[in-house]
């Protein structure tokens, strides 16, 4: 038999066909993929570059021939929302609308005969949310009403599905899936049930068991977190409270707070025993922190304990075991300052608005000079305030600080050169707001307007137009001082560990 042979002319064309073929099936996909992209970034561009009703009104036109109805009727909606009288979109509201609606009206109900229920409450939910924001714009859609009942009945199988599901995860300690189930529930019945309980546990019980593998552990920190989570969900989970003083009291540290020996300046003794008290008045605001009384040893303790000298660790740990003291906190004030810079007064120029009348009867306008002083006086009050911190197992200082504290006040006010001057420009002793006024920092009819500025600020500080001209005294500077101080010592201390 006679073998047949291929020509290899036609082998080219068949493979060419084959090749072409799929070029061409390629670019119709990737034509129909271009243009549905370019649709989009058509549309997104229309709605980007304006709001108004009408752009709206298109965007929706476009979307409603693609058949696209849920999201044309949400484009009506935008568009009769920004425009209450556009009748056009009213009337597709009403018409693309109620097919919309029809169409959520029968997913509904497919789902729900289905018993695909969490999509069938999606649908409903969907639809009545869409019916209402339609009908504020007196827009009125119609469904079954018969749906309602079904709906009401669709969110109790749900919740009783999902509930027996939270119930069997509990029960299998799969807390964290429970937590998933019951959220479901708490959507439509937060009451459902035994829900509430059923939720504490889901909650709790992972956190409890977790607080108490941190207190066999010894670690008290993770417990009490673990525990205050508890505490914030319920106050009688099990035996949590006491758990959690257990934790809190483990974790709390004992400071010995050591009044400064006895010092010779009245000043200096004086704020440290304004400290020692406010120290002690502000452990409510410390963190796990305990400070014991150093009676029987501050006297003693700051006369001899030299913390650079190696020498003193058995005197430190002796005061450590008789106080159960786990830090010490040493302290002392240096250099205590009364500063008053005294009252500098700095002669100037004002010129006062005067109306008077021209010869040929006119009103016209002038300014006239009087002197005034600008006065300026500040008081200081300042100290050092050395402070060490030191760990009383190891005797290491872990913190210490020489801190320059300082509390001021100034006053800058503006006053007339004499009292008479007074008299001489507004006629009576005590000026009135609408007097002050009349005054001026410079002369505006002789001042470029670049260098005129609003005058207010320069009115109010004159002290006869009620400008503060009294500084506090150095007994509130003092006090505002030892609040730095006491802020300071809290700042120290509520995180030791």
């Amino acid at each position: 038999m006679r073998r047949k042979t291929v020509n290899p002319f036609y082998t080219h064309i068949r493979a060419s066909r084959a090749e072409m073929l799929f070029f061409l099936n390629f670019s119709t996909s990737a034509f129909l993929l271009k243009k549905t992209v370019y649709i989009f970034i058509a549309l997104t561009l229309v709605l980007a570059s304006c709001t108004g009703s009408k752009k709206f009104f298109k965007v929706a036109e476009r979307l409603e021939l693609q058949g696209l109805v849920g999201d044309a009727a949400e484009y009506y909606y935008q568009s009769l929302l920004r425009k209450p009288t556009n009748v056009d979109a009213r009337i597709k509201l009403k018409d693309v609308g109620q097919k919309y609606t029809s169409s959520l009206a029968s997913e509904f109900f497919r789902n729900y005969n289905t018993q695909q229920l969490e999509a069938s409450l999606e649908s409903y939910e969907k639809m009545k949310s869409f019916n209402s924001k339609a009908a504020d714009l007196n827009v009125q859609l119609d469904y079954p009403k018969t749906y309602d009942d079904d709906y009401l009945n669709a969110v109790e199988q749900y919740n009783s599905k999902n509930y027996q599901q939270a119930t069997l995860l509990v029960g299998q300690k799969k807390y964290n899936e429970a937590v998933g189930y019951i959220n479901k529930v708490k959507r439509y019945n937060a009451s459902y049930r035994d829900l509430p309980n059923l939720e504490i546990i889901a909650v709790c019980e992972p956190l409890y068991q977790n607080a108490v593998r941190n207190i066999e552990n010894k670690n008290y920190a993770g417990a009490y977190t673990s525990l205050i989570s508890i505490k914030n969900k319920t106050d009688n989970y099990k035996d949590s409270q006491q758990l959690l003083e257990l934790a809190d009291a483990q974790q709390s540290k004992n400071v010995i707070l050591f009044q400064p020996k006895t010092s010779s300046n009245f000043s200096e003794k004086e704020i440290e025993e304004s400290l020692f008290n406010n120290f002690q008045a502000a452990q409510k605001q410390l963190n796990h922190v305990n400070l014991i009384n150093n009676t029987p040893f501050h006297q003693n303790a700051n006369k001899t304990i030299d913390l650079s000298n190696s020498n003193n660790v058995d005197v430190m740990q002796a005061i450590r075991k008789a106080t159960g003291a786990d830090y010490f906190y040493l302290y002392d004030v240096k250099d205590v300052r009364q500063n008053p810079s005294g009252e500098k007064r700095t002669p100037h120029n004002g010129f006062q608005k005067e109306n008077y009348k021209e010869k040929d009867g006119t009103m016209a306008v002038r300014y006239r000079t009087f002197d005034y002083n600008s006065v300026q006086a500040q008081n200081v009050f300042s100290y050092t305030y050395k402070y060490q911190i030191v760990n009383a197992y190891s005797n290491q200082i872990i913190e210490g600080r020489d801190q320059y504290i300082t509390a001021k006040d100034a006053v800058d006010y503006n006053e007339f050169s004499s009292p008479n001057l007074i008299q001489k420009l507004f006629g009576k002793a005590n000026p009135s707001g609408n007097d002050i006024s009349s005054l001026f920092p410079y002369n505006p009819q002789s001042t470029g307007i670049v260098n005129q500025y609003n005058p207010s600020a320069w009115r109010a500080k004159f002290k006869e137009n009620g400008a503060r001209t009294t500084l506090k005294s150095f007994p509130e500077l003092q006090g505002e001082a030892i609040s730095q101080t006491i802020h300071l010592f809290i700042n120290s201390n509520k995180n030791l560990k």
